[in-house]
């Protein structure tokens, strides 16, 4: 028994875990170790797939020590296990039919689809290009595909991002709306970055998934866990108001702020080691 038993931490990948301060980078994972070390159980939720989260952070299983939420909470991965606890796809059909609206409306938006194989666009426009970056278009190649054949494959789809300036992004957002209380909300949107508006099934979001990573760990474990939770964006809102304890970095967005009990420094200067420190001074 450590004095970090029975709490679960939950951090938001990019724009909380992360730092361009590569000591403060090294600092957050210094406190997490010692928090793993006294008892806790700490873990990302973030919007990444498997394989993206890998190529930005090559040593994630070793930084975390509990199942991971991944894909914005359409999927939840136990490394452990080496496998899937949850999965919620998304209606590819129905979603190819608001798609198409959007396209008319927007031609040169650019749409990424997050696939079993990998990512999946049915144009590799410049703005995806821009916003995928050198790194993950030379790691992780973006298969062009148009939506019907993708349909046709039965290649199962977790999530849709959406990429545009974020203007634009509103316009689409309130069309999004509409199109969803026309077809029995079958999707979650939520903005994950300025320039990312992101969909998936409407069961699926990180608040969904930090309520089924505790009940897994309180079945697993058989005890009574604390989650204490800390993003900075949109998709980390439900999640931080849901948490037993919900901080926000210096850096999140205002009503992202106001939903947190605690605020940290930013991000850059290492929100998840302050986060701990605070943990640790005022509730355990």
């Amino acid at each position: 028994m450590g004095k970090f038993t029975g709490i679960i931490l939950v951090s938001d990948f990019d724009g909380t875990f992360t730092s361009h301060v590569p000591e403060n980078y090294r600092k957050n994972i210094a406190e997490i170790e010692r928090f793993k070390n006294d008892g806790g159980i700490f873990t990302f939720a973030t919007g990444r797939e498997y394989h993206s989260l890998s190529i930005v952070e090559p040593d994630f299983e070793n930084i975390i020590n509990g199942p991971v939420i991944m894909a914005n909470g359409a999927r939840l991965y136990d490394p452990d296990k080496k496998e899937y606890i949850v999965n919620y796809t998304l209606n590819a059909v129905l979603f190819s039919e608001f798609l198409d609206i959007i396209y008319e409306k927007f031609p040169e938006i650019g749409i990424r689809f997050s696939c079993e194989g990998g990512f999946v666009t049915p144009r590799l426009n410049q703005i995806l290009k821009n916003d995928l970056g050198d790194i993950l278009l030379k790691e992780i190649p973006i298969r062009e595909i148009n939506t019907k054949d993708l349909i046709d494959s039965g290649e199962t789809v977790y999530k849709c991002v959406l990429v545009h300036d974020p203007e634009i992004l509103e316009c689409v957002r309130e069309i999004a709306k509409d199109f969803n209380e026309n077809n029995n909300n079958e999707f979650f949107f939520s903005k994950t970055y300025a320039r990312g508006l992101e969909a998936i099934h409407k069961n699926a979001s990180k608040n969904t998934l930090a309520k089924r990573l505790k009940e897994y760990l309180n079945v697993r474990d058989s005890r009574e866990y604390k989650l204490f939770a800390i993003g900075d964006y949109d998709n980390d809102y439900e999640m931080i108001k849901f948490a037993d304890l919900g901080a926000a970095p210096e850096n999140a967005l205002d009503h992202v702020k106001q939903a947190a009990k605690v605020h940290t420094v930013s991000c850059d200067d290492g929100a998840v080691a302050d986060f701990i420190k605070i943990i640790e001074r005022e509730y355990v």
